[in-house]
């Protein structure tokens, strides 16, 4: 698509839209999603996030990819930090985005101490994606999926390496996460971009090689472009059967589109858009404690001192948004997330990491 619009009353804007389903493993279990999206985008300027939480901490993960994606959008849809995007260098990506995973993992943090949780609880992976006209930014920790079109054609970025451990992955609290398994990359001259978890793997890659299936691609940014809504697109993702891993879906499509100028020559209003999936539902507050035979009898002197049970604090809403949402330092590992995906063997990949998904 070209970029050169002289002459013309109108404006190459960032078209979005984002779905997040439940997978069929998660039904027949009675669990919910542990995925998390989050996008925002003002004129040529876009950000979106996609988050996977750990199914071995199914419920309370979910919280996790969804503080994640929210810090991401919080942090980015600043002036400020749109300002100096637009005078940044492909060369200043892990810088950028090195900044933004560690102040979302600062957030996942406080996350958990306002819920009375291990931050191992909330383990989740993250992939964002960051752009404006020129610039295209990728920075991601785990096993998401991240597509970009140009002109050089579709492409996948940032495929996670991994070896015999092939059912494990990294989350961005875990121990040496952003040593082993932060990646960050970027690009000139992107007209679109999708980021995917891996629930997704088996539908848009090929599994052989991790290149990208092209006509889904192909036509998910065409659609985008001709204005289709979330609905539609999440109906989409909840047809797709013989996955082969019943995992959640969620996934940002992102595409620039031609806008005609109908207030040229007057000036024209400034749209902020900002769209995520919901939030989790609240947890279970805590047993109550046993009463001792002390309390029973009224006797303070004999009751012991450590009967507290603190409430579960309830978490932040989401910001508001212009758009319907759609329906549908203490690291530690994850237990393992009981699934069978492919994953890239390399006989010179690293050591395994700790988080198993």
């Amino acid at each position: 698509m070209p970029h050169n619009d002289s002459g013309r009353s109108g404006t190459w804007e960032w078209a979005a839209c984002g779905a997040s389903v439940t997978g069929s493993q998660h039904i027949s279990r009675g669990l919910g999603c542990d995925d998390a999206f989050a996008y925002g985008h003002v004129g040529d300027f876009i950000v979106a996030a996609v988050a996977d939480g750990a199914g071995s901490v199914s419920g309370t993960s979910a919280w996790g990819s969804y503080t994640a994606c929210q810090a991401v959008v919080d942090l980015t849809m600043q002036a400020a930090f749109i300002s100096g995007f637009r005078t940044a260098r492909p060369s200043d990506s892990d810088e950028m985005m090195r900044w933004l995973f560690t102040r979302a993992r600062e957030r996942l943090v406080k996350q958990a101490e306002s819920m009375g949780l291990q931050i191992g609880l909330l383990a989740t992976t993250l992939s964002v994606a960051i752009a404006d006209r020129d610039l295209l930014v990728m920075g991601q920790i785990g096993d998401g999926i991240i597509a970009t079109e140009s002109d050089t054609g579709i492409a996948t970025h940032l495929i996670e390496e991994k070896d015999e451990y092939a059912n494990t992955t990294w989350f961005i609290h875990s121990d040496e996460a952003f040593e082993k398994s932060f990646r960050t990359s970027a690009r000139r001259g992107a007209t679109a971009f999708s980021l995917s978890t891996d629930g997704m793997a088996y539908k848009i890659t090929d599994i052989g090689t991790g290149e990208p299936f092209e006509p889904f691609f192909k036509g998910s940014w065409e659609r985008v472009r001709s204005g289709a809504g979330a609905s539609d697109f999440a109906a989409l993702l909840r047809g797709i059967e013989d996955d082969q891993t019943g995992d959640d879906k969620t996934m940002v499509l992102a595409a620039m589109r031609w806008t005609e100028d109908d207030f040229f020559p007057s000036a024209r209003p400034i749209v902020r858009t900002i769209v995520s999936s919901p939030p989790p539902p609240p947890l279970p507050p805590p047993p109550p404690s046993k009463r001792s035979e002390a309390e029973e009898s009224g006797d303070p002197a004999d009751a012991p001192t450590d009967r507290t049970v603190l409430p579960v604090e309830p978490a932040p809403t989401p910001p508001p948004s212009t758009e319907s949402v759609p329906v549908d330092d203490q690291p530690s590992a994850a237990p393992e997330k009981r699934r069978h995906r492919w994953r890239k063997r390399h006989a010179d990949a690293v050591a395994a990491p700790p988080g198993s998904k």
